[in-house]
């Protein structure tokens, strides 16, 4: 306000100047046509004045006297119009001040709304912001917390599956089942779970439950190897127990999908084996057996033999088919090896059930009756289950097949079979 106060009254002064200046000039120039105009008189002061001299001189007197009063008037007008012209020029400057300091007062109330609008947006957009920051910080704690648990969870899992495995070398089914369950309670797509459960419902002829965990082990890893293989040893046993004539379809058809699975995971990993140790050839070994095709059948038990050399099943069978095709000599071969094989592994192991049936059928094979059917009997002792006394009643049925009759399977049968009656 001071800067425009200041500039109003310049204003004011440069105006009452430049009118003064311009009223000065006119009375100048009016001056200056009296004097050029007027006849001068000269008056001796010894000379006598006419009457009609004095009359003229007192005129002109009056002229000038009045012309001096226009002049004094001109002033006082030109004074007043000055005047009048500086109010003018003052109501206007204020007037364009006053429509300048409003304007001026306009734009800094536009601009302080403005800011205040700006400052508003920018507080949303900072409220807006931390509240998004939070709740990426809450979401990146629950993610956090959730990877911490899942972390736990799977390491449980794996902890339970290894325990389970132990379990199974030790042939401590029951617990090894307790296992997997929980860690299937734990992470019920766990496909290695599944697999294990799988596996060992197979073993205790729960057949349908095993192909069911087996497929979903499947689905959700299609490429896992020991599944699809445990899948075709679960097919084929369940084609085994369809021994009547009307189920021969079914059975043929289960026998047909076990050849493919079991092909399909020897030809991804030639080396695989069981939970046991044991070659998936033999298995396959045993499906060809199983139809008849006894070359197929040494084929398959010559490839599990070179995988599992120290393994007393691949041996064992070798050696029964040699005999039942009347190659004495290659199956006596074969059945010195399983002696030797089964009494250092069972020397290692002595709760190895499935090497102590193979031992028991070489003695038999071999002549030794007496040390066939005490191996037997401790077998039968070590509540071996069902499933591998049918196996073992299997092994020695197709003994008998032999064109060379075997001393001592009668007795060895009927032991099998009368354990069978006790074992559910």
């Amino acid at each position: 306000m001071s800067s425009s106060s200041g500039g109003r009254s310049r204003f004011r002064q440069h105006a009452e100047f430049f009118l003064l200046v311009g009223a000065v000039a006119l009375a100048a120039l009016a001056l200056f046509v009296a004097l050029r105009s007027e006849r001068r008189v000269t008056l001796d002061p010894g000379q006598e004045v006419a009457v009609t001299d004095a009359e003229a001189i007192l005129e002109r007197a009056n002229d000038a006297v009045n012309f001096a009063d226009g002049i004094l008037s001109f002033l006082e007008g030109v004074s007043v119009l000055v005047a009048i012209a500086v109010a003018a020029g003052g109501l206007l400057v204020r007037s364009t001040i006053q429509r300048q300091a409003d304007a001026t007062t306009k734009f800094a109330e536009e601009t302080e709304r403005r800011l205040a609008e700006r400052e508003q947006r920018l507080d949303e957009m900072e409220a807006a912001f931390t509240q998004r920051l939070e709740g990426m910080v809450a979401d990146t704690r629950r993610e956090i917390q959730a990877v911490k648990e899942q972390g736990r969870e799977s390491f449980r899992v794996l902890s339970l599956l290894v325990l389970a495995e132990q379990q199974v070398r030790a042939r401590n089914i029951d617990t090894a089942l307790e296992m997997l369950h929980s860690a299937r309670a734990l992470d019920p797509d766990n496909h290695a779970a599944n697999y294990l459960l799988g596996y060992l419902y197979t073993s205790r002829r729960e057949y349908d439950r095993a192909i069911e965990l087996l497929e979903q082990a499947l689905e959700q890893e299609a490429g896992f190897t020991p599944a699809i293989a445990a899948l075709g040893l679960a097919l084929r046993r369940k084609g085994d127990t369809l021994d009547t004539p009307g189920q021969h379809d079914e059975r043929d058809r289960l026998w047909a999908a076990a050849e493919r699975k079991l092909i399909e995971a020897l030809h991804k990993d030639p080396r695989l084996t069981d939970a046991d140790g044991e070659s998936y050839y033999g298995t396959l070994g045993g499906l060809y057996r199983r139809q008849g095709r006894h070359n197929a059948a040494i084929d398959a038990y010559e490839q599990a033999h070179r995988v599992t050399p120290n393994k007393s099943y691949p041996i064992i069978n070798l050696a029964t088919l040699y005999h039942h095709q009347g190659n004495q000599d290659r199956a006596a071969h074969f059945f010195r090896q399983v002696i030797d094989a089964a009494v250092l592994q069972l020397d290692d192991d002595p709760r190895d059930q499935w090497t102590r049936a193979d031992y028991a059928q070489a003695l038999l094979a071999t002549g030794d009756v007496e040390a066939a059917l005490s191996q037997l009997q401790m077998l039968i002792d070590q509540n071996a289950p069902r499933g591998l006394l049918e196996t073992v009643r299997s092994g020695l049925e197709f003994l008998g097949e032999a064109p060379e009759p075997v001393k001592g399977l009668d007795a060895m049968l009927h032991l099998v079979d009368s354990a069978l009656e006790t074992t559910a």
